[in-house]
């Protein structure tokens, strides 16, 4: 995923930020949006790494990172992230408030606006590839649109991206006009994503391995040293099999 070097990885938290930056790695993303107690963390990870960027979706955000310049000339870098309808995190893209960030941003002191970044969470209550590719095709041109917005108003240097695991598994030609596409757990998939149609049970490559510490046969159950927050989102209890296919008994729940 990397072409075989330690750059361009992204994280969701500073745990895994300071694992791969302590293992090599030297061009990392937190895509999360900011977390003001943790502006201190992620500036050491700016001061120490040859590139460390932050993700923000408000003013406020920013407002943390102009308290906090960085040391030996280095700059934030800071992706925007974009609500492309998918309503979660960032800032609504047909709203005046997206400009307006992206705006504030780069004209900050200190601060560079690297990308902007959409997820397509949404994705996620597909069912089948062409619903996949609809939503997949949706957030790249709204994204696409909005870049055009960006240079209308003079903002040239910005990367496009979009992500997430069922769009990358089904692109539409038009992703190749972003500047980057964020996989998700496309290497690995997990039986969740058999499920909504990013890939096959067979394609799935990662396993959860575990113990029996428990047997209640007059419950018909086995207990495991496992909760379901360690299944990942196979834990929501939807799989025909409730939280969890066991590897060669399919018959067990």
């Amino acid at each position: 995923m990397t072409g075989g070097s330690r750059r361009c990885i992204v994280v969701s938290t500073l745990a895994e930020a300071s694992f791969y930056a302590d293992h090599g790695y030297d061009d990392i993303l937190y895509a999360y949006p900011l977390p003001f107690d943790k502006v201190e963390r992620c500036a050491q990870l700016s001061e120490r790494l040859s590139l460390f960027h932050v993700l923000l979706d408000n003013s406020l955000a920013l407002q943390q990172l102009k308290k906090r310049p960085l040391s030996h000339g280095k700059i934030w870098h800071v992706w925007m992230k974009l609500d492309c309808d998918n309503g979660r995190a960032g800032v609504p893209h047909s709203e005046p408030a997206a400009l307006k960030l992206a705006q504030e941003i780069s004209e900050t002191a200190g601060v560079e606006l690297t990308g902007i970044y959409a997820h397509c969470g949404n994705t996620y209550g597909c069912k089948g590839e062409e619903q996949i590719k609809a939503v997949a095709q949706q957030t790249t041109a709204i994204t696409l649109q909005f870049m055009e917005k960006l240079k209308a108003i003079g903002i040239q240097g910005p990367k496009s991206s979009i992500g997430s695991t069922p769009s990358c598994s089904h692109p539409v030609p038009e992703m190749a006009m972003l500047s980057e596409v964020h996989p998700g757990n496309y290497v690995f998939y997990d039986v969740q994503q058999s499920l909504i149609g990013s890939c096959k049970l067979e394609d799935v490559a990662v396993r959860v391995l575990t113990r029996v510490i428990g047997h209640y046969p007059h419950r018909n159950q086995l207990l495991v040293d496992c909760g379901w927050t360690a299944l990942s989102l196979d834990g929501g209890g939807r799989l025909p099999t409730g939280y969890a296919i066991i590897e060669g008994h399919p018959e067990l729940k």
